[in-house]
């Protein structure tokens, strides 16, 4: 008992540190589209609490291995999409293609559950998800559904369908929110899904 605390702590603590190389990487991805990264001091803070709890959970989950090596560098991506979206309404195809290698080169490892035929489902299947209503002119960026498709691809045919009912909740909790603090933010205007995205890719990988 005693050693498992031990490790969600240690899991914690290198989650927490994560928030450098999701900064730097950040960073570098806003330079090659000529935007600066302003990232304030509250927002570096909650950044890595949520960095520091998904480590503790995924310690607990996946111990030392080379599963919670994938999912730490999942953690990584997935916290780069999450403020970049919600910063600059962006999701930069870099990261896209590095959920996909990484589902991919840790499947192939025999680290994950990986199968070729579910993932290509999963990915159909989460692309068409959110590209119709894109076509209906619904407030769904391209980089969304980009993004929802490299979801897919990484959790296959049957937890992207959980994940995708895991964004939906975690939406409708923000608007439920979102109505009760009178913020400014409505369904007229575009809401970054990438967040919502990336925390469900996240929850699903790790439980």
């Amino acid at each position: 008992m005693l050693q498992q605390v031990w490790m969600i702590l240690l899991g914690a603590f290198v989650g927490a540190l994560l928030v450098f190389p999701v900064r730097l990487i950040c960073s570098m991805l806003l330079k090659r589209r000529g935007q600066e990264m302003a990232m304030a001091r509250r927002q570096t803070i909650l950044l890595a609490s949520c960095l520091a709890v998904s480590g503790g959970v995924i310690a607990w989950r996946a111990g030392v291995s080379l599963l919670a090596l994938y999912l730490f560098l999942l953690l990584v991506a997935a916290a780069c999409v999450a403020y970049i979206d919600a910063s600059v309404r962006l999701i930069p195809n870099e990261l896209v293609l590095s959920v996909i290698a990484l589902s991919a080169l840790f499947g192939v490892l025999g680290v994950t559950r990986f199968q070729i035929w579910s993932s290509l489902l999963g990915l159909v299947v989460s692309f068409v998800v959110f590209f119709l209503p894109s076509l209906l002119k619904q407030k769904i960026g391209a980089g969304d559904v980009k993004f929802a498709a490299a979801m897919g691809f990484a959790l296959g045919l049957t937890n992207s369908l959980y994940a995708i009912a895991c964004m939906g909740a975690l939406v409708l909790v923000y608007l439920v929110v979102e109505r009760m603090l009178s913020l400014p933010t409505t369904l007229k205007t575009m809401i970054p899904m990438g967040p919502f995205l990336a925390a469900a890719l996240v929850i699903v990988s790790v439980l």
